[in-house]
């Protein structure tokens, strides 16, 4: 009970309209194939101080199925980010009106956590793309931050964004598949410049100890 009446100090406080950051969704690739699944993800950008948030986010729920994330809490449930503390998460609401297409997303941390700041993740949502998959876009409708002492920031939403999708565009790629790309790629490159420098010093080894004439 502490924990609902904590949140709904965090989101009845007075509002300011926020200057410092911004808040957007973001895909790998908005061409997605049909009949595949794919992901959006919630970012946010230079935000300050904030200790919860509440989210309400728009699909076209015609086109496009969200997947649930959390299949031992009842409704359809979107995936949590990184940008606040999950391990000190006070979940209000996380819910999906699979009918209309909205979902509404009310969180905070809980004390001793410190407030969240910068950049990251907000949340992560899945869907699947049907066979006849037509255009469409998702959006942020209400998205209102609270701090720890009190204060609230309402950030206006930017645009939404866009999906096309078509049976010739490729299978989007994972969460994290890139990333690991890159790390696997970045560890070769060291390995391969200690290769060399190995080689390099025995070579030289070698030939300071060949006798001279």
């Amino acid at each position: 009970m502490k924990y609902i009446m904590y949140i709904a100090t965090l989101m009845m406080s007075i509002s300011a309209f926020a200057e410092q950051g911004r808040i957007y969704l973001q895909t790998a690739n908005p061409q997605i194939k049909t009949g595949s699944e794919f992901y959006v993800d919630v970012m946010v950008e230079h935000l300050p101080d904030v200790y919860g948030v509440q989210l309400t986010l728009n699909y076209d729920a015609k086109s496009i199925t969200l997947v649930d994330q959390d299949t031992k809490t009842k409704g359809v449930q979107l995936e949590h980010g990184n940008f606040l503390n999950a391990k000190s998460l006070y979940v209000l609401q996380n819910q999906a009106n699979t009918q209309q297409g909205t979902i509404q997303y009310i969180v905070s941390q809980v004390a001793p956590t410190k407030s969240a700041a910068g950049s990251g993740r907000l949340a992560r949502l899945y869907f699947s793309a049907p066979a006849d998959a037509t255009d469409t876009e998702l959006s942020i409708q209400v998205a209102e931050f609270g701090t720890r002492s009190g204060e609230k920031y309402t950030y206006t939403p930017h645009a939404a964004l866009n999906l096309s999708f078509d049976t010739r565009y490729q299978i989007q790629a994972k969460p994290g598949i890139a990333l690991k790309a890159w790390g696997l790629g970045l560890a070769a490159c060291f390995l391969l410049l200690a290769l060399a420098s190995t080689l390099f010093r025995r070579s030289r080894l070698e030939t300071n100890a060949q006798p001279t004439t």
